[in-house]
C-alpha cells in the first residue's frame, strides 16, 4: 500500500461545496451569458479602440483606457461625472476593448440598425479569431449576472437607480457595533463577492469579509473609496465613513440556532442558489464539484512537543506591566519554561550589534513585544511613528528601498536574521517573539481582580469550563505554550539538527516553502532532511533570493515548475525524483453545506416556527440548524465530524477524538481535509482549510498522486498539539521547517 495506515471509507456524506464545473466550451457559455433574461437589467457592452501612444508609459495608457470608458459609461446610462462605475474589460490583440457592464432593459443602448443577437455573434466572431484565453471575461460576466440577481431582490423592497448597477455589491450587512450616541459611529461588516473563472471551465464563487465605520445618513449613499456603499437597516440609514481592517471580524463562518443567518456558511448556499438558479435559466450545462471523503489517514504524531534544550533569555522589550501583570506573567512563564533567565534589552542591543559573536551557540531568545493600540502586530518603525506594515514581509520591501531607517530591535532581529541567511552567515541563536496586547494584560487584571475581591467566586469559576475566568486563564497558558512549541521547533531546525517522527518511511527530502513581497522580489527556504531511525536529520537549510529561473540554478528540483505561487509548498524526494505540491486557492472547494437539503430554506422553516412558538408563549427547542455531528443532521460534513472512542490509539485523552484526515481522489490530485480535534464550537470563526495535492516528474508531468509513495509520506508527517493545545496541525511537518525558515 502507497500510503500506510490509510482506510477506505462507505456511505460518507456529500458536502456542497462553493464550486461548479461548466460543461460547454467557453464560447458557448459566452453567448448565452450575453442572452437578454431579466426584465429589470440587461448586460450590454460596447466596443472601442485603443492604441499606445508613442513615449507613452504603460501606467499612464491603462489609466486613459479607464478614464475614456468610465467617461463613455457615465453618458451611455445618464450619469453625473463623479459617480464611479464597475465593469469587466476585455482587451483583444488588435488593440480593440471590449467592455460589459450592466444596464436598464428597456433602454438598451443598441445601434438601430443591429440586433443584440447579430451584435454578440459579432462579438463572439472577433473571439474566436484572437484565441485568447476567455476565464477572465467568463468570471466577469457570471459576476455581472450574480449582481443583476442581487438587484433584481434588492428593487423588490426599495427602487434602485442606475448609478448603483456597476457598483460594488456588499451581502449580508450586520451592524457589529451599533450607532453609539457618544460618538456618532458604528461598525457595520459584510462579505463581497468575488467569482474566478479556471482554464479547466472550473467556476469558484469565494466571499471576502468586509469591515466598515459607519454613521447615520439621511441619504441611502455615498461614495468610498470609488465604491457605493449603503446600508439601510433595521434601525435606519447608516453610511460608510472608511474602511477598517477585516481581520478581527465578527463575521463567523458558521453560527448554529438562531445565528446561523448572519453568518458566512449561510450566505456561500444563498449565492451558490442564485447561481445554480441563474445557470438553468440560461440553459448552461453544469455539474456541481461536491466533497465526498472516500479514504482515510489516521496518522498523526502524538507528544511531539518536547522540552526546550538551549539556554533561554527572555528580553522585555518596552512592555509596560504593572507589578501585578508582571508578577501573574513571569510566574505563568516559569511554570511551562523553567529555568529561564531575564536579559536586559541594553544587552541584546550589544549582542546584536556583534551579531551575537560573544553568545553561546546553544542559546534561544525571546523577546516580548508591546503591541499598541488597535495594531496588529508589534511592528514599530522609529522614524515614522504613524507608519503600519501588515507584516515583516512588507518591513522587508520598505528596508530594501530605504536602508536607513530604524526600526524596534525584534524587527531589525528579523532582518538581521534573513539577511544573515541571504548571505550564508546565519545567527547561531534561535529568536522568538510574543506580542503582549492589551487582550492578554486585560485578562490577567480580570484574573488578579476576582481572585482578590472574591476568592469564592474564583474558586468555583475555575472549576467552570466556559467561565470568562478560565478563558482568562487558558488565554495566558496556550500563548505560552504556543511560543514554547515555536521555539522547540525552531531549537530542533537550528541548534539540535533532529526532530522525532516516528513511522515515516525512510529518504531524503527538501521542504520549500515560497513568500512572495509586494514589490516582486521572492524568497523561497528550504531544508532538505533525512528521514531515518524515528527521526528527522537536517541536513542542510537556508534562503535563497531571486526568480523563478535563478532560484531552478540553485534548486534544479524546481525546473520542472512554470510558475512559483505566494505561500506555496513544495516537497521533493531525491530518490523518486518527484516534487510534490499542496496548494489552497479559490480553485480548493470549501464545504458550505450539505448536498441532500437546502439550509437556506430550512433555516427560513426554523425561524418561521420560532416565531410561532413566540406567538404561542412557549419555548421553541426544535432547532435544525445546529452542530450535530449525525450525518443526517449535520449542516457542515466533515467540519463537525463525528468523535473517536476513548480507546482508539489515536485519542489522547477523552476530549481529543476528533481527529481525521479526509480524502477524496481527484482528477487532478487529492483532495485532503483535517478535521478538528475539539467537537465544533457552536460558532466557527472560519472554514477548515481544503488542500489538493499534487506530483509532478522530472520532465514536469503529473503523475498519480493517489498511488504515489511521496502521498504517504506527506500525508503521515502530521501531528498533534503544534501550536494549540488540543488542535490538530493542518500542515505537515515538512511545511512547518520549510516556512519557520522565512516567516520566523
Amino acid at each position: 500500500m502507497m500510503i500506510p495506515n490509510l482506510q477506505a471509507l462507505t456511505n460518507t456524506p456529500v458536502a456542497r461545496t462553493n464550486l461548479i464545473q461548466l460543461e460547454e466550451a467557453p464560447l458557448a457559455t459566452i453567448r448565452r451569458l450575453l442572452a437578454p433574461i431579466s426584465n429589470l437589467y440587461v448586460i450590454d457592452f460596447g466596443l472601442q479602440r485603443f492604441s499606445k501612444e508613442r513615449k507613452e508609459k504603460r501606467r499612464d495608457f491603462h489609466v486613459r483606457v479607464h478614464r475614456e470608458v468610465k467617461a463613455q459609461l457615465r453618458q451611455t446610462l445618464g450619469l453625473d461625472t463623479q459617480d464611479d462605475v464597475k465593469y469587466e474589460l476585455h482587451r483583444l490583440p488588435s488593440g480593440q476593448h471590449i467592455f460589459f457592464y450592466l444596464a436598464p432593459a428597456a433602454s438598451r443602448h443598441t445601434p438601430e440598425h443591429l440586433s443584440l443577437s447579430t451584435r454578440i455573434e459579432q462579438l463572439c466572431q472577433q473571439l474566436t479569431a484572437n484565441e485568447q484565453s476567455l476565464t477572465r471575461l467568463l468570471q466577469g460576466l457570471f459576476a455581472l449576472h450574480l449582481k443583476m440577481v442581487l438587484l433584481e431582490q434588492a428593487a423588490e423592497r426599495f427602487p434602485v437607480s442606475p448609478v448603483y448597477f456597476n457598483a460594488t455589491m456588499y451581502l449580508n450587512a450586520q451592524l457589529s457595533q451599533p450607532v453609539a450616541k457618544k460618538s456618532g459611529t458604528g461598525v457595520m461588516e459584510a462579505f463581497e463577492l468575488d467569482v474566478y473563472a479556471s482554464e479547466f471551465r472550473e467556476l469558484a464563487f469565494t466571499l471576502h469579509k468586509r469591515k466598515f465605520l459607519v454613521e447615520p445618513a439621511e441619504e441611502l449613499h455615498l461614495a468610498l473609496d470609488d465604491d457605493k456603499v449603503w446600508f439601510n437597516t433595521d434601525s435606519g440609514r447608516v453610511k460608510a465613513r472608511r474602511k477598517l481592517d477585516a481581520r478581527d471580524s465578527k463575521l463567523e463562518f458558521f453560527r448554529e440556532r438562531s445565528g446561523y443567518g448572519e453568518c458566512q456558511a449561510y450566505t456561500y448556499n444563498v449565492v451558490m442558489n442564485a447561481v445554480v438558479e441563474r445557470l438553468s435559466e440560461l440553459e448552461i450545462p453544469y455539474t456541481p464539484i461536491p466533497f465526498q471523503a472516500t479514504y482515510e489517514v489516521n496518522q498523526f504524531v502524538t507528544d511531539l512537543d518536547q522540552q526546550l534544550a538551549n539556554t533561554l533569555l527572555v528580553v522585555n522589550n518596552a512592555v509596560n506591566f504593572s507589578a501585578t501583570q508582571e508578577t501573574y506573567f513571569f510566574d505563568a512563564l516559569a511554570t511551562q519554561l523553567p529555568g529561564y533567565k531575564l536579559w536586559p534589552l541594553a544587552s541584546l542591543e550589544q549582542a546584536q550589534k556583534i551579531r551575537f559573536s560573544e553568545q553561546l551557540t546553544n542559546t534561544s531568545i525571546l523577546v516580548l513585544n508591546p503591541v499598541e493600540g488597535d495594531a496588529c502586530n508589534s511592528i514599530r518603525q522609529l522614524d515614522d511613528a504613524t507608519a503600519q506594515y501588515s507584516s515583516f514581509f512588507a518591513v522587508y520591501d520598505e528596508a530594501q528601498k530605504q536602508p536607513n531607517l530604524h526600526w524596534d530591535i525584534y524587527t531589525r532581529l528579523k532582518l538581521d536574521r534573513l539577511h544573515g541567511w541571504l548571505h550564508k552567515e546565519p545567527l547561531p541563536v534561535a529568536l522568538q517573539g510574543m506580542n503582549i496586547d492589551s487582550k492578554l494584560l486585560e485578562a490577567i487584571n480580570y484574573i488578579d481582580e476576582l481572585s482578590k475581591t472574591n476568592p469564592d467566586q474564583y474558586s468555583a469559576d475555575l472549576s467552570k469550563p466556559r467561565s470568562r475566568l478560565k478563558s482568562s486563564v487558558n488565554l495566558v497558558k496556550s500563548k505560552i505554550r504556543r511560543t514554547k512549541t515555536e521555539l522547540w521547533f525552531k531549537e530542533s531546525l537550528l541548534s539540535q539538527l533532529a526532530i522525532p517522527l516516528p513511522n515515516l518511511a525512510a529518504g531524503e527530502y527538501t521542504a520549500f516553502a515560497v513568500r512572495s513581497t509586494e514589490n516582486g522580489t521572492t524568497l523561497l527556504g528550504h531544508v532538505t532532511l533525512k528521514s531515518d531511525d524515528d527521526q528527522l536529520n537536517v541536513t542542510n537549510a537556508g534562503v535563497t533570493e531571486g526568480d523563478l529561473e535563478w532560484l531552478s540554478v540553485e534548486h534544479p528540483a524546481l525546473a520542472r515548475l512554470d510558475k512559483l505561487f505566494n505561500n506555496s509548498f513544495y516537497l521533493y524526494d531525491h530518490a523518486a525524483d518527484v516534487l510534490l505540491t499542496t496548494y489552497s486557492s479559490v480553485r480548493v472547494p470549501r464545504l458550505i453545506g450539505p448536498s441532500h437539503l437546502n439550509v437556506v430554506d430550512l433555516y427560513s422553516y426554523q425561524e418561521q416556527e420560532k416565531k410561532q412558538a413566540e406567538r404561542d408563549g412557549v419555548r421553541f427547542s426544535d432547532y435544525t440548524i445546529t452542530r450535530s455531528a449525525k450525518a443526517e443532521q449535520n449542516v457542515l460534513p466533515y467540519l463537525m465530524s463525528p468523535g473517536r472512542s476513548i480507546h482508539d490509539p489515536l485519542t489522547k485523552s477523552q476530549k481529543m477524538k476528533h481527529h481525521h484526515a479526509y480524502l477524496q481522489p481527484h482528477e487532478h490530485g487529492v483532495y485532503v481535509l483535517v478535521s478538528d480535534a475539539q467537537p465544533a464550537p457552536p460558532s466557527i470563526a472560519r472554514p477548515n482549510l481544503v488542500e489538493n495535492l499534487l506530483i509532478w516528474d522530472a520532465q514536469g508531468k503529473a503523475v498519480d498522486v493517489f498511488n504515489h509513495p511521496l502521498t504517504g509520506v506527506y500525508l503521515n508527517s502530521f501531528t498533534l498539539d503544534m501550536l494549540k493545545s488540543g488542535g490538530s496541525s493542518k500542515s505537515s511537518i515538512f511545511a512547518k521547517l520549510a516556512r519557520l525558515m522565512i516567516e520566523n
